[in-house]
């Protein structure tokens, strides 16, 4: 195991790290303890084998650095460059920080390979030392324990050793970089362990194991290709867009016997980021019978009313059934006086929760959550632009209407009990991946070829298509926006 260059003495060098802030002209200072010798509760890490500590080989553990840093971006993927940041030591030394990334680390335990990925790693070519923050790490993989004999990881009761002690504050641990083009190598194959249980994961807005195997035993929807489903290794996309969520009290209220006796309602929003047509939030339907759900994405606030009106409209020709109740909170955009005219002419009655809590609207309040959280892992998965947020919402709104929920207590679909038909997934593709639109021939020069690739960003309509569900962007683009991340609302 390659020795630490230079051990650090007891309580001699303390750093603090300076961050940009309004395109650099103001600092937050954050003080960080380096690891020491002695048996204070900061440990020195060695990760993998190698010989070079700039290559991920040596990792200092911090206990109070904010933030991953690492000299080399070997292992980084989804890499963004930012305005330098100076990063000051005890000495008067100086370096700097260009830019940020993540980095996928495998894991041993008793049971299997497990996957976690460090998010947002800053990158200090002039760094000798990679430093690990313990603040980070307990939030990118989760709950640690250290003890004297060794390093210890826990989920869903399941304990396994991290790695093993080797020495005065030394760790060797299981775990190491998964070079980037090894963490796309499922990615890019379109199915991991031999299968099409992943593909087809990918194809439904990364559903969950046990829902992908309700629609194959339960035979919910038409088209799957598999007769049985395959556990497959820890999704990227998954990983990365997947947060852990403080659960809703159950429901116990009675449940609707019929379509539209109850609409829930919720707006999510504003983003930090609009989409290529200026949207900002969206707001949501849902049937509290079939938890059929529709989205509508909204610029301001005050549409939601207008699309009430297209929405009952929809809903009320396709089921020939009439809403009874909206149920919303609190909020402005549902007072309106345009939405309590049209409800009071249609004989809608409106149902307000009391203010500032949100659970007692938690039927929509769910649905949002859901939508996010499927809206970020195929961001993560398939490494588009931020703004494309508006597509990968509604495309996740499509996949959760044709997917069974709890909610309905039935093996069907909310698509199914909406429609009394069972949902189409053959025609399903990975949302995200490459794709080729045939040029029509009046458009075409004589030496130009039939097909040509839809290039990210823009929308085709074609019924000419050819999707390569094994390739995507090496990395999310950013189409020169000052932000680098959407931070959904939850």
């Amino acid at each position: 195991m390659a020795e630490c260059p230079s051990r650090i003495q007891e309580n001699t060098e303390r750093h603090r790290l300076q961050r940009a802030q309004d395109s650099g002209d103001r600092y937050r200072s954050q003080r960080a303890n380096l690891a020491q010798e002695d048996n204070s509760g900061d440990y020195l890490f060695s990760i993998g084998e190698t010989t070079s500590a700039k290559s991920s080989g040596i990792w200092l553990v911090d206990s109070g650095a904010t933030q991953h840093m690492t000299g080399s971006k070997k292992f980084m993927r989804n890499y963004k460059v930012f305005n330098a940041v100076d990063v000051h030591f005890a000495d008067d030394g100086i370096v700097q920080a260009i830019g940020s990334g993540d980095i996928v680390m495998s894991m041993k335990t008793p049971q299997e390979m497990k996957k976690g990925v460090l998010t947002n790693v800053w990158h200090i070519p002039k760094l000798s030392r990679n430093l690990f923050s313990v603040g980070r790490l307990t939030k990118d993989v989760g709950p640690v324990k250290f003890t004297k004999y060794g390093c210890y990881g826990e989920s869903k009761g399941t304990k396994w050793k991290i790695g093993a002690r080797e020495g005065k504050g030394l760790f060797k641990l299981q775990m190491t970089p998964v070079a980037p083009e090894q963490a796309n190598a499922a990615k890019s194959t379109g199915c991991q362990g031999g299968t099409k249980s992943y593909l087809w994961h990918l194809r439904l807005g990364h559903i969950g194991h046990d829902g992908l195997n309700c629609i194959v035993t339960k035979n919910i929807g038409i088209g799957i290709d598999i007769s049985s489903v395959k556990k497959w290794d820890v999704c990227e996309g998954c990983a990365l867009g997947k947060q852990t969520r403080v659960r809703f009290q159950s429901n116990t209220t009675a449940r609707t016997s019929k379509l539209l006796e109850v609409i829930h309602s919720d707006v999510c929003g504003p983003m930090s980021m609009a989409t290529f047509s200026g949207k900002r939030y969206f707001v949501t339907f849902i049937d509290d019978k079939s938890r059929y759900c529709v989205v509508y994405l909204l610029k301001r606030k005050s549409e939601v009313a207008a699309k009430f009106m297209r929405y009952a409209a929809m809903a009320e020709t396709q089921t020939g059934k009439r809403v009874k109740y909206l149920q919303s909170d609190n909020g402005g955009e549902y007072k309106s006086d345009k939405l309590a005219r049209f409800c009071a002419e249609r004989g809608i009655q409106q149902r307000f929760t009391p203010p500032y809590t949100p659970q007692l609207n938690r039927v929509a309040e769910r649905m949002n959550r859901t939508l996010v959280e499927c809206a970020r892992c195929m961001m993560e998965h398939a490494g588009l632009g931020k703004r494309s947020w508006g597509e990968e919402v509604m495309t996740a709104m499509f996949l959760q209407n044709r997917c069974p929920t709890r909610a309905i207590h039935q093996d069907k679909s909310p698509y199914q009990v909406w429609t009394m038909k069972k949902p189409i997934l053959a025609n399903l593709k990975v949302f995200g991946c490459h794709a080729y639109v045939q040029v029509p021939q009046d458009k075409r020069a004589k030496s130009q070829i039939d097909l040509e690739e839809v290039l990210t960003g823009a929308i085709k309509i074609s019924r000419d298509a050819t999707f390569m569900e094994d390739k995507f962007d090496e990395g999310p683009r950013n189409y020169n926006d000052e932000s680098s991340a959407v931070q959904f609302d939850d």
